[in-house]
């Protein structure tokens, strides 16, 4: 995919985006993909979840808030090494309760949110065509049950997508939300 990023502001504050939406929305792949076009800092916070919790889930077990503290808190080190640093960052997160939102956000002075909806049978039709990874499909009503509407303050600094739509789509509206609101450059 050829996407010319020459719009993108010269900023000199380090910026979070995080891509959130429960699993099958295709967070991971934009977050990617959103990394890639400004050449900045890639996280996926499955790759943070404890042996312990991959393998609950794999059962098709869900965590509990308190099962995902210490996730959350190894999440946010990370982001805060990265914010001192002056790395720009995107993080692929699923951000189902607010709390949790709150404390990824505030990682970085400057974040942005993109979330990505779409219907049921969608996600379902995605999870089953991805076998290996450890998020089996009858997890994904407890995701979506658990999946908190954003606050107001949340929600203006988060464009939601249909994760419905086609990749490159969703890149070119996220490219252009992050730099309407983002004016230094991403390091």
């Amino acid at each position: 995919m050829s996407l010319s990023t020459s719009n993108i502001y010269h900023k000199t504050s380090p910026l979070l985006v995080v891509v959130m939406g429960v699993s099958g929305t295709g967070k991971s792949t934009l977050a990617n993909e959103i990394a890639n076009c400004f050449d900045i800092t890639l996280i996926d916070a499955d790759s943070l979840h404890s042996a312990e919790a991959i393998n609950q889930m794999s059962q098709g077990i869900p965590l509990t808030n308190p099962q995902r503290a210490p996730w959350i808190a190894r999440i946010c080190k990370q982001l805060s090494a990265y914010e001192v640093q002056g790395k720009s960052c995107v993080l692929a997160y699923s951000g189902l309760t607010q709390l949790h939102r709150q404390q990824i956000f505030s990682a970085y002075q400057k974040s942005l949110g993109i979330l990505l909806n779409t219907n049921q049978t969608i996600l379902a039709q995605r999870l089953q065509a991805r076998p290996n990874h450890f998020m089996p499909p009858q997890l994904l009503n407890s995701q979506i049950a658990a999946m908190e509407p954003l606050s107001k303050e949340m929600a203006r600094i988060t464009l939601t997508l249909n994760a419905a739509g086609e990749l490159e789509g969703l890149l070119l509206q996220s490219v252009s939300f992050i730099n309407l609101h983002h004016h230094s450059k991403m390091q």
